[in-house]
């Protein structure tokens, strides 16, 4: 193999070259972060000083080799600091430009880099848990890989758990996950005054024909209703298959959006006061028939067992193969500044058994 160049970062603020032989375990060690889990794999510097941005771009085929082997890297104990480092990183370890975040169900702002596609991780309230998903289910192209990166480390909790998917389709219930495939899924929402996220923000448009397009465009059923409200109905596979594998991945927001996800409390007052229909997230079977609770109960404990957490330590980077793995969010205290980019779009390729 040809020899390469790696920066190496001295005490000093010095960045010399070395030439070196072209072999990735001489600069990196690998090992599971934990001994018993499959994911993630843990990167760690085998030298001082390395750089990881140069290290990475000069490697790329063989973090592509692991990533696809072990489906969540978390690179740890290298001088990534802020968002310009870490989208440097993004950019040598991923093809193409990063993705925008459009289709919302949360509030989302740019953390800074270059492209201005760097964002800072879901803002939602530090006490309450996020459940596990992969990023952009409900959308008609979505990211295959995913990265964190951990810029401010929460006092307490605050943790991001991974779950491999591949293992979480293999634990549902095969007659409940039937029906999945056979009927596939559907995200309903209602963008009603005070309730979520207005349909400018979550569209990122203005005018109700720039919404009426983007929902075209994106096979999203829309209809403005009697009081001016908007409703969309986006139906999507509820199983796909890995674009490089073909392993079957659950791949849906089914239980994240359905109505028992809420505490019973909010449930109750939303249901009496807009009705099941009227929600501001739902989730049905794609031929409109309702899921029963029973049913994503199973799917919540397939996750469950699936689940793989550990604490954030600043400097962390965790990269993702999307479809494989799903992630979470932990209750925390103290400041936490998690954040995130999208590489490489894959269109739906659903899985049908």
């Amino acid at each position: 193999m040809a020899n390469k160049s790696i920066g190496i970062k001295k005490s000093a603020g010095v960045i010399q070259r070395k030439s070196v032989a072209d072999s990735p375990e001489a600069w990196v060690k690998t090992a599971p972060l934990f001994p018993d889990k499959h994911i993630p794999l843990l990167v760690t510097p085998a030298v001082d000083g390395i750089d990881l941005m140069a290290w990475a771009a000069n490697n790329r085929p063989w973090i592509e080799e692991l990533l696809l082997k072990h489906r969540a890297l978390l690179f740890r104990g290298f001088p990534i600091r802020n968002p310009e480092n870490f989208e440097t990183f993004v950019n040598a370890t991923s093809d193409g430009d990063l993705l925008e975040y459009v289709d919302r169900t949360t509030p989302r702002h740019s953390e800074g880099g270059k492209s201005d596609r760097v964002y800072i991780s879901t803002i939602y309230p530090a006490e309450h848990s996020i459940n596990p998903h992969n990023e952009g289910t409900y959308w008609t192209q979505w990211a295959r890989k995913l990265y964190f990166c951990c810029l401010v480390a929460p006092d307490e909790g605050g943790e991001t758990p991974i779950y491999d998917v591949h293992h979480v389709f293999n634990r549902i219930d095969p007659a409940i996950r039937g029906r999945f495939v056979h009927k596939d899924w559907m995200l309903v929402r209602n963008y009603q005054d005070g309730f979520g996220l207005p349909w400018q923000e979550v569209f990122q448009v203005e005018t109700k024909e720039q919404v009426e397009k983007y929902c075209t465009d994106h096979a999203i059923e829309y209809q403005w209703l009697a009081d001016g409200h908007l409703r969309t109905r986006s139906k999507r596979a509820a199983v796909q298959k890995h674009p490089m594998t073909g392993d079957p991945l659950w791949f849906n927001h089914a239980a994240f959006y359905h109505h028992t996800a809420l505490d019973p409390t909010t449930r109750d007052a939303l249901v009496m006061e807009f009705g099941i229909e009227g929600l501001p997230y739902n989730t049905w079977y794609g031929d409109d028939t309702p899921i029963d609770p029973d049913e994503i109960d199973n799917v919540r404990a397939a996750y469950a067992a699936e689940k793989i957490k550990f604490r954030w330590q600043a400097g962390d980077v965790l990269m993702l193969d999307n479809m494989y793995i799903a992630h979470a969010r932990e209750p925390y205290k103290g400041n936490r500044r998690i954040v995130v980019a999208m590489t490489e779009p894959v269109s739906t390729n659903p899985w049908k058994g």
